[in-house]
């Protein structure tokens, strides 16, 4: 059997985490066990399901914690581990923590991965690192993946890369009209009520202040309307003080953390994602493949195109503007099953898998 290595910061319920135990739950269990390091000692849903599954989860101090204690770790780590493993599969948005990559390169790991899951980064000083370290890390690493063309730049500029794509259970997104009059039934949404969601961390990059300045615009033209928010994050708190200020505290739904985003996309009417940046947002994928309209901003790659639920405005534009759109959608759209053309365009994780089993096997 051979062993592969996911190194991630956290095991949260996000995109990339979400990309990880998509890849643990349908790997081949038969040929392959795959492990998580993890710069965090925080238990979670997902990392509690790993190891329920006979998974490993290692963890080292977070970088902010200790830098000396970090790099101590990862060396002990990889001393310790690295002729246990055939692939480490690193999973990252910068490649500002290279030292997990240098550690499996100095310590002999076969198949070093690194995949790139976004477009651009926070601060001036991580996209000054990132760009200072890329050169080196592709020269250490034998595979480069990158879950979209702008992500495959940002990590490896002009060198050659591969785009992966980042698949689903196609099946647990269909829509479904009975569970979404079952799922609005329990969360006491009406029949007529027009809800407008969002999946995605409470952080700068995804941009929930001017996602609720364009709800206070929409409700303008669509009384009846909610805004279902899934996520946790630093920005939360803050998120709520401006719906308590605009008095839209019983129109917003803040859902948290959930294991059921499947069934919650059923009870949506309309996906709006305003992002900063993105690498390839694998919960438009979701959203895609749930037969949603989407709208979002023209910063996300083209890629994200998969269907023509896909609508794009610049963040140039007013949340008048915005909300005009959307009111457009909603009323302009046929919900319809789109799962064939999700499953035709590759972003099934039956697809990842099988190509990803390959690469690990590589000698």
């Amino acid at each position: 059997m051979r062993k592969v290595l996911f190194i991630s910061q956290y095991l949260y319920r996000n995109g990339t985490e979400a990309f990880m135990m998509n890849v643990f739950r349908g790997i081949d269990h038969h040929r392959f066990q795959i492990d998580f390091l993890l710069y965090s000692w925080e238990e979670t849903d997902y990392s509690r399901e790993v190891e329920q599954a006979g998974g490993k989860v290692y963890r080292v101090p977070c970088r902010k914690e200790s830098l000396w204690k970090w790099h101590q770790s990862l060396c002990s780590f990889f001393k310790q581990h690295a002729k246990e493993y055939s692939a480490i599969h690193f999973c990252g948005n910068s490649l500002t923590t290279m030292a997990p990559i240098y550690y499996a390169y100095k310590y002999g790991v076969p198949v070093r991965i690194v995949h790139a899951h976004n477009s651009s980064a926070r601060g001036w000083h991580n996209k000054f690192l990132h760009c200072l370290k890329r050169d080196y890390v592709y020269h250490i690493s034998t595979h480069h993946f990158a879950c979209s063309t702008l992500a495959a730049q940002w990590f490896f500029g002009k060198k050659q890369s591969i785009i992966i794509r980042n698949g689903i259970d196609v099946k647990k997104f269909t829509f479904n009209k009975s569970i979404r009059e079952q799922c609005r039934e329990d969360l006491g949404i009406k029949a007529n009520d027009v809800v407008v969601g969002h999946v995605g961390r409470f952080v700068e990059e995804k941009n929930h202040l001017f996602m609720v300045d364009v709800f206070a615009q929409f409700i303008q033209r669509c009384p009846n309307a909610k805004l279902m928010l899934i996520g946790v994050g630093s920005l939360m708190d803050k998120i709520k003080v401006k719906a308590e200020q605009l008095e839209l505290s019983d129109k917003i739904l803040f859902m948290g953390e959930r294991s059921d985003v499947n069934h919650l996309m059923q009870a949506m009417d309309v996906f709006l994602m305003p992002s900063l940046f993105e690498g390839f947002p694998f919960v438009l994928v979701e959203a895609q493949a749930a037969g949603l309209p989407c709208l979002i901003s023209d910063t996300i790659n083209k890629d994200i195109c998969i269907t023509s639920n896909i609508s794009f405005a610049s963040l140039e534009e007013t949340p008048k503007e915005w909300a005009e759109k959307l009111f457009e959608r909603c009323n302009a759209f046929v919900r319809t099953d789109c799962s064939e053309s999700i499953v035709d365009s590759g972003y099934s994780i039956e697809d990842t898998i099988r190509f990803l089993q390959k690469v690990y096997t590589t000698d």
